[in-house]
């Protein structure tokens, strides 16, 4: 009998681990150093500290903040999970997480994880709170990520006076560490590598460049003196051309000369061409390209294409953030109030451009009124809108009448409506399509006042029936006979001129000097009414 074929097994336990790697020292000491090279070279002791000064940049904090915000400004949704349990609990669930990020400085505490994309990583601490026998946060508090290190096992340890080699330990679903750039080295792979330099550069162009400029505004004074000169003129000489700097004349023997010396320089390289295309370098750092901070608007086309570059940039750090929060907070939240879940709700950030909803929307109120069935959760994942709570005022009335859809799509059925619009028929469409009637109000709660009015309401309904009777049956006659939506156009349109409306203008007049009758008389009653008669007093 043959042997029979093992089955592989795969190797769970990580090979090429931190404390293999030759390019890393760390001696006896059980803490990952940074491998960041500029922070090796340039930190000088100051650590992260370094990058500090590169957001204060005024160019390099701005491109980055704008990249922060892009974030920042999306919609967020939690969404309750496809696996097991009840849809009524993962539900629950759900809006459990999301009541509770409102509920705190979410947004906030997102846009400074996001400075994880300059230092490499950013650390933020989870203020829990117990209220009404459940666990929310009260606030989630920033941390700059020089507080902290890694040991060669990744676990994050905080510097403390106590403790500023190896740190102290932290405790678990306490801490939230954004790492950007890197899978395998917890302290990321931050821009502020990229970004040093030209910062750098641009600091001490500018530093050159008002030395320059102080030259520029006031000549150098050279003086000049006879040999033999003693030093007690040769310092007078010294004297007035110090003097020069803040005096309107001065004087000295016929024997010396004063020379200014003005600064000049030739070719077009100058100190502002260094220092924007420094600029030019951080802005395709942090966004991907130049476009949206120095570019020309309009300049070759160019816009479309490089924004659609840095729209990918936004996509991708919202995806990170996602990820973040799935495997963080959202558990933490749920294990703390709902034990023994196994799927969690989803947090999801929308970074989709917005679309023209129109066309869709025109369509989607088609299908919703001849009564195709729609499941609600479409219209609101479809158009961004937050489905209403219980209780909660909301916007909208009742569906229009359909009548306006035999006339616009020569169609009596629902599946000729669909078939018109490109879409398959449905089980059950062939039957007459029906107009619905808004729900009228019940006559005996309506106000004494306004009972005479509905009642003319009434009876101009029953008399413009009559009168539409002879506008409307040749139109129904034409649909009922037509053999294509050609022949009830054409048919439409030679009928047109045939149909009298004389009787419904009668009866439109006569209904609107009725109501302004009636109106005015209810008026001049409301005004007896509140008639007020001033007694007179003495004086």
């Amino acid at each position: 009998m043959p042997d029979e074929k093992k089955q592989p097994q795969p190797v769970t336990d990580e090979i090429a681990t931190t404390q293999k790697d030759i390019d890393l020292f760390t001696g006896w000491l059980n803490r990952l150093e940074n491998p960041d090279p500029t922070l090796r070279t340039e930190a000088k002791g100051k650590g992260l500290k370094l990058y500090d000064e590169v957001d204060r940049d005024p160019h390099a904090g701005s491109v980055l903040q704008t990249r922060y915000l892009a974030v920042v400004g999306k919609e967020w949704d939690v969404t309750p999970p496809e696996g097991s349990g009840s849809e009524e609990k993962n539900q629950e669930i759900a809006d459990y997480v999301k009541a509770t990020l409102k509920d705190t400085n979410f947004q906030q505490a997102t846009q400074e994880l996001l400075q994880a994309i300059l230092y490499g990583y950013y650390v933020a601490e989870v203020m829990w709170k117990v209220k009404g026998g459940s666990i929310g946060i009260s606030k989630i508090r920033a941390k700059h990520p020089r507080r902290f290190l890694f040991t060669q096992d990744r676990a994050p340890r905080l510097l403390t006076r106590e403790n500023m080699i190896e740190g102290e330990s932290l405790p678990s679903r306490k801490f939230i560490i954004f790492s950007y750039g890197s899978s395998d080295n917890p302290y990321g792979k931050g821009l502020g590598q990229k970004l040093w330099w030209p910062v750098w550069f641009k600091k001490h162009g500018i530093k050159f460049w008002l030395i320059f400029l102080e030259k520029f505004g006031m000549p150098t004074a050279v003086g000049k003196y006879p040999p033999g000169t003693d030093t007690d003129q040769q310092q007078s000489l010294l004297d007035a051309i110090d003097a020069i700097q803040n005096e309107t004349g001065v004087k000295i023997p016929d024997t010396m000369a004063i020379d200014l010396l003005e600064a000049s320089r030739q070719g077009k390289v100058t100190y502002e061409t260094l220092c924007e295309y420094m600029d030019k370098q951080i802005s395709k750092a942090v966004v991907g390209q130049t476009a949206t901070t120095e570019g020309t608007p309009g300049k070759l086309g160019a816009e479309e294409a490089q924004n659609e570059v840095r729209n990918d940039i936004i996509e991708a750090d919202a995806t990170l953030l996602q990820e973040l929060y799935n495997e963080t907070l959202i558990p933490w939240i749920v294990d703390y109030n709902f034990p023994g879940v196994v799927d969690y709700p989803v947090f999801a950030i929308r970074v989709e451009e917005e679309g023209d909803l129109k066309p869709l929307a025109d369509r989607d109120k088609v299908l919703a009124d001849i009564g195709l069935p729609m499941p609600k959760r479409y219209f609101y994942e479809t158009y961004g809108i937050p489905e209403p709570e219980e209780g909660e005022d909301v916007l909208g009335g009742e569906q229009g009448k359909l009548f306006e859809y035999h006339l616009k799509y020569g169609a009596v059925t629902r599946n000729q409506v669909l078939e018109r619009l490109g879409l398959p028929p449905v089980p059950g469409g062939d039957k007459p399509l029906q107009p619905i009637a808004a729900p009228t109000p019940d006559f005996a709660e309506l106000p004494e006042g306004q009972r005479p009015v509905e009642g003319l309401v009434d009876t101009s309904t029953m008399m413009a029936e009559k009168a539409m009777k002879g506008l409307t049956d040749p139109v129904r006659k034409i649909v009922t006979e037509a053999k294509s939506l050609e022949d009830i156009r054409d048919k439409l349109f030679a009928t047109y001129a045939d149909m009298d409306p004389k009787s419904l203008q009668s009866l439109l007049a006569q209904a609107i000097f009725v109501a302004e009758l009636h109106g005015r008389a209810a008026a001049e009653d409301q005004m007896r009414r509140q008639e007020v008669k001033i007694p007179i007093n003495a004086r």
